[in-house]
């Protein structure tokens, strides 16, 4: 199996305003649901989600050896559901896209209805009312089922991942219920090769084979591994994070016993408080190193997404912007 080397189309569909903080400008927003309370948000959002990735953004990761793209979605993506507004013929046009330059998809829903973590990146800041509601879980279901109707028969449809970083605690019963139920009804419909990718709700070990009877379908675990949300940073030194960095990778090793394994989100960012200890002048030398850690420490899972393919600003969270200054070393694909 040819691994993953992608990128996350982050900001795109579920829009982020610390990505696109332009498209918010003059606006008292927070998320894509206040946004889409704004005057002329439609017409902004559409020139937005025309404009932010092109055809000549496919073009340059073919060309840079990107294999694969994540490509975060919500819930409204088909019918709407007011403030949102649906994006489907924008998602068709990724598919188009990426059959046209040879890149795998993996679609991830990252905003279900009533927010599975109260994160921006579930569209709305605030609570998960997903846990308390079972009509918003089989909602989720239902949405999933339709994606997986619309592109089971395309080439390049290489996965499709059930939920985006819930927020969940010791008890994750619910969690893995949802999964079971949308793993039945997805392998009833998706070609034989087409991963079922479910994320870990940032508890790997404990969440490990969540899909139970998974012998007849691809079932591939997300991990995401960020480096500067650590509690203790601020006391922290970048050897322990070299360290967590290096048991990652033998981590991974133990997981694919069970399933496969992504790291489907994962950056070059570490905390200004772990920098601060060193002279200025070492810290983008810091940073390469520890994107060179990462990528090493990745390369044995099935796969890995940087996040994200691009922002306003060039720098650490724009993979695009590492490649082209020299700062991803050579045989990074590998």
């Amino acid at each position: 199996m040819v691994k993953l080397r992608g990128v996350n189309l982050g900001g795109w569909l579920v829009l982020e305003k610390w990505m696109t903080p332009t498209l918010f400008a003059d606006t008292s927003a927070v998320d894509e649901c206040t946004f889409m309370q704004t005057p002329n948000a439609s017409i902004k959002l559409r020139n937005h989600q025309k404009n932010f990735i092109q055809e000549e953004d496919f073009r340059w990761m073919r060309d840079n050896g990107v294999n694969a793209v994540r490509i975060p979605i919500g819930y409204w993506i088909f019918d709407g559901d007011a403030p949102f507004a649906p994006c489907i013929e924008r998602l068709d046009w990724a598919f188009t896209m990426a059959e046209r330059y040879n890149i795998e998809v993996l679609v991830c829903l990252h905003g279900a209805p009533g927010s599975q973590n109260g994160h921006d990146n579930s569209g709305q800041i605030g609570t998960a009312a997903w846990y308390r509601n079972k009509q918003y879980r089989q909602q989720t279901v239902e949405i999933l089922d339709r994606l997986a109707e619309r592109y089971r028969d395309h080439p390049k449809f290489w996965g499709i991942e059930l939920l985006n970083e819930p927020r969940v605690g010791v008890v994750q019963w619910k969690l893995r219920q949802f999964y079971n139920q949308a793993y039945r009804r997805l392998k009833k419909i998706l070609m034989p090769t087409t991963h079922i990718v479910f994320h870990d709700a940032f508890t790997p070990r404990m969440l490990s084979a969540a899909i139970w009877d998974s012998s007849d379908h691809p079932i591939t675990m997300d991990i995401h591994w960020y480096h500067f949300t650590f509690w203790a940073h601020r006391l922290t030194p970048l050897r322990w994070y070299w360290q967590l960095i290096a048991w990652h990778g033998r981590l991974v090793g133990g997981l694919q016993r069970w399933q496969g394994v992504v790291v489907g989100e994962w950056s070059n960012m570490l905390s200004h408080q772990a920098l601060s200890r060193h002279p200025s002048k070492q810290h983008q030398v810091l940073l390469d190193e520890h994107l060179v850690r990462q990528l090493a420490a990745y390369r044995h899972a099935d796969g890995w997404f940087y996040w994200t393919y691009k922002t306003e600003q060039r720098g650490d969270w724009h993979f695009r912007s590492l490649v082209e200054d020299g700062r991803v070393p050579h045989g990074w694909q590998d």
